[in-house]
């Protein structure tokens, strides 16, 4: 469905949140040209659990030796990335049935206003220099 993007999920020590979150996809029937599971360092049974994983939805894994942190663990998955699209999330992310919805308007989004480069899907809090762009996203100055 996505075949420009790429599913990065950044995991660490959640095996079963990856797994419904995997599966939900699944049931959604949202798929991407890639997703790349990148992993912080977990402990082996989680290792041992996205492998498992990995066998059922075939997906990149990426594991560390180390803990490094989110922003290592990102960057690490990032370079695993082939497609035109990146969409990162964490392995405890919940897609609703209005995730695919917004996916589709986000990537209009991407696809055809040539200065955006980047959409957020979400934020607690309203953003310095934050504007309507359209009825379910703003845009920053």
């Amino acid at each position: 469905m996505f075949d420009k993007t790429t599913l990065l999920i950044t995991h660490y020590n959640r095996s079963a949140s990856l797994a419904k979150l995997l599966g939900t996809l699944k049931d959604q029937q949202i798929f991407f040209r890639q997703i790349v599971v990148s992993d912080d360092a977990s402990l082996p049974e989680h290792q041992e659990a996205i492998q498992k994983l990995q066998t059922l939805y075939q997906f990149t894994y990426v594991p560390a030796d180390k803990n490094g942190g989110l922003g290592k663990n990102i960057n690490k998955g990032v370079q695993a990335v082939t497609s035109e699209y990146l969409l990162y999330i964490q392995e405890d992310f919940y897609p609703t049935d209005q995730f695919l919805d917004r996916l589709i308007d986000a990537h209009q989004i991407l696809e055809n206003e040539i200065d955006i480069d980047i959409v957020r899907f979400f934020s607690y809090f309203k953003m310095p220099f934050q504007r309507t762009f359209n009825e379910h996203f703003s845009h920053l100055d």
